[in-house]
């Protein structure tokens, strides 16, 4: 590489940025450095091929100017290098590999004397923007939400250039078109080739600590990991919706010991609006007391399902009604979808969190509810949150449930699938098989979690000890 350009580059960024290949897949695991090794790739095609002009694109306009535009700008910096972008180079640098009568959406890098390299900048997601354009390398961030027809089109238009290359940079995607072009490349060809690195391959070079892994370990369910982690082409969207759950989440009583909600501790209530045929669904449970368990598992980190509230044709105050003289006396944490902020589920006139605030407020209840409701979670976000709390990657749980009491919920852990040709790109829809029980009170506890256990939010977990708090526990869930 240039002698500016002093980067420690980990051996299979290496491999990716010289590889022999005209056109390469970086298929990588979170943290393995896939925008940076991009950013090295431009900039040895900036240096060594100045006279070649390149394009460097992202899914999304946020993505482009917020992550990948944003590493190569700092690595431009940080090595010294002059650059501008969406105008015309200053004429001292020398001529523009691209005479352009305008240069927006270009970034133009002089890389010596009187050399100036350029490359066109543009999202992914629309092909039609880079018809008409012409370049002879390029690098393109996390295509994973990116259409085959868009690389196509990238392909096409290296056509008057020798030598073209190409680095592709991405998490995986199941076995999308990137796994069909790159990953399934005939052997011996030297089109196509491909390279996937875990997150634990940069925890073992240093560039990562263990805790770090372990953090990313607990923020994703186990299939999951496999793909943000682990970098395999799984099919995340394909099968049970709720894979995570399985007998280990199916108990009577809460880990803690409790058989019924402690009144000592707030109600969760996650609510599923509906009305005819879908039937109307609060989930019932509790977050744990601020205990440890007898393996170290906190339990205020935990959430369990006591009980589930079904009806068909039921109002909202009909629902709190019912709330009321089942869970009497307790404080109420409400959660539901945007729905109950924005209409009614019974034409009553006024929107369903405003009834059920009514009904609440007449018997003197303490309450929140939630009502921040600007936009729903994705539902394919929303899933893989119940996934990661029903079994992280770890192997831990943190969400259990009374299947004798929630039976809806229960029925859709184990029957609810995602609909056939569902886009990957897209949210996802549920699939209730035509059924419409299903889907309801899994919806009810996803929303509430995605508030009470967002994304991102871990557990932690201490070695077990001989405290009198975590015996007593073992002694509890033991019946002693």
């Amino acid at each position: 590489m240039h002698p500016r350009i002093r980067a420690r580059l980990a051996p299979y960024q290496e491999a990716a940025i010289f590889s022999p290949y005209d056109h390469t897949g970086f298929f990588g695991g979170v943290g393995v450095g896939k925008s940076f090794s991009l950013a090295h790739f431009d900039l040895r095609m900036f240096t060594e091929r100045p006279e070649v002009p390149g394009f460097i694109g992202a899914n999304t306009y946020d993505q482009l100017n917020q992550a990948t535009l944003r590493e190569l700008l700092f690595w431009l910096e940080e090595y010294g290098f002059d650059y501008v972008i969406n105008k015309r180079p200053p004429r001292a640098w020398g001529e523009p590999s691209l005479k352009l009568p305008n240069y927006r959406n270009v970034i133009s890098v002089r890389v010596g004397k009187k050399k100036v390299a350029n490359a066109f900048t543009r999202v992914l997601s629309d092909a039609d923007a880079l018809r008409g354009i012409q370049f002879g390398w390029y690098s393109v961030d996390e295509t994973r939400d990116t259409p085959q027809d868009t690389h196509d089109v990238i392909l096409s238009r290296m056509r008057r250039y020798r030598d073209p290359r190409g680095l592709l940079g991405s998490t995986t995607n199941g076995e999308d078109w990137g796994y069909h072009r790159f990953a399934r490349a005939r052997p011996g060809q030297r089109l196509y080739g491909s390279l996937h690195i875990p997150t634990t391959e940069a925890v073992r070079l240093g560039i990562h600590t263990q805790k770090y892994l372990d953090t990313m370990l607990a923020s994703y369910s186990e299939l999951m990991a496999q793909q943000e982690i682990y970098a395999m082409h799984v099919n995340v969207r394909g099968g049970r919706a709720y894979y995570s759950f399985g007998d280990w989440n199916r108990l009577l009583r809460a880990p803690w010991g409790d058989l019924v909600p402690n009144p000592d501790r707030p109600l969760i209530v996650g609510c599923d609006f509906n009305f005819d045929p879908a039937p109307h669904v609060w989930m019932v449970g509790q977050v744990g007391p601020s205990l440890y368990g007898p393996n170290g598992e906190f339990w205020g980190d935990h959430i369990h399902w006591f009980g589930e509230l079904s009806r068909s044709r039921a109002s909202s105050p009909e629902m709190a009604f019912l709330l009321l003289s089942r869970y009497p006396e307790f404080v109420y944490r409400i959660y539901g979808d945007r729905s109950g902020a924005r209409a009614t589920t019974s034409n009553a006139g006024r929107h369903d969190y405003n009834q059920i605030a009514e009904v609440l407020t007449e018997h003197g209840c303490v309450f929140t509810l939630d009502t921040d409701q600007s936009n729903n979670p994705l539902v394919r976000n929303r899933i893989e949150n119940m996934n990661r709390l029903a079994r992280d990657a770890r192997g831990y749980t943190r969400m259990t449930y009374n299947p004798v009491d929630c039976p809806l919920f229960d029925s859709d852990v184990k029957m609810v699938g995602w609909k056939m040709h569902t886009n990957l790109r897209g949210q996802g829809k549920l699939d209730d098989g035509g059924n419409k029980k299903l889907t309801h009170a899994s919806d009810g506890a996803g929303y509430a979690v995605w508030k009470v256990f967002p994304p991102g939010m871990v557990t932690q977990i201490i070695a077990p000890t001989s405290s009198s708090t975590l015996s007593g526990i073992a002694s509890e869930m033991n019946g002693g």
